[in-house]
């Protein structure tokens, strides 16, 4: 009986030792390079830099960016709608950072992204102020999920879109979206 389990477990403690002696040592890399892992059921890194860079781009182009006045922009609810848990700041964070690198507009922290609430105007009516500077613009926005799947392939779809809209009139001034799409048999590094 000793032998067999000698036999058995001799080989099987090499291979473990071989195998493991392949894996890749953990070591830092650019999150926007190539090296990054492509995840099938999840959202990247990446993913929340190409799509603020791209809807940010897209956004600035338009009129109200234009003008000598920078206009005040308020983030208000950006919901995730997908069957992932993530910190939607990951996205709303970057886009407020790409706004203020553009230099065309300021970033109004007087509404609450988690509650779609005036935080500010709300705090300062508690501490007997009257009035308060209101943003001029407004952005909110939606990451959905759209999966498919063919034999051994699966495939995933997150659809980024924010929505710009005039803070006293709630008129929509922009729209856009950014769809990122995954497709393969099992997780991947690079892109």
């Amino acid at each position: 009986m000793k032998n067999m389990l000698t036999k058995t477990f001799v080989p099987a403690a090499l291979a473990v030792a071989v195998f493991s002696g392949c894996a890749t040592p953990a070591h830092y890399i650019d999150p926007d390079g190539q090296e990054t892992v492509v995840s099938l059921n999840a959202v990247d890194i990446q993913d929340f830099t190409m799509a603020s860079n791209a809807l940010v781009e897209q956004m600035l182009t338009r009129d109200a960016f234009a003008g000598t006045k920078k206009p005040r922009i308020a983030l208000s609810l950006v919901k995730n709608d997908t069957t992932q848990n993530f910190d939607v700041s990951l996205l709303t964070d970057k886009v407020q950072q790409r706004i203020l690198e553009s230099g065309k507009a300021t970033v109004s922290m007087s509404m609450s992204t988690e509650r779609n609430q005036d935080v500010v105007r709300r705090e300062m009516a508690g501490m007997g102020a009257t009035e308060t500077v209101l943003p001029d613009l407004t952005l909110i926005g939606k990451i959905a999920e759209v999966q498919a799947r063919a034999s051994s392939t699966k495939q995933v779809s997150y659809v980024f879109s924010l929505r710009l809209a005039d803070a006293r009139t709630g008129d929509v001034i922009w729209m856009g979206e950014k769809t990122l799409t995954k497709q393969g048999e099992k997780n991947a590094v690079g892109w």
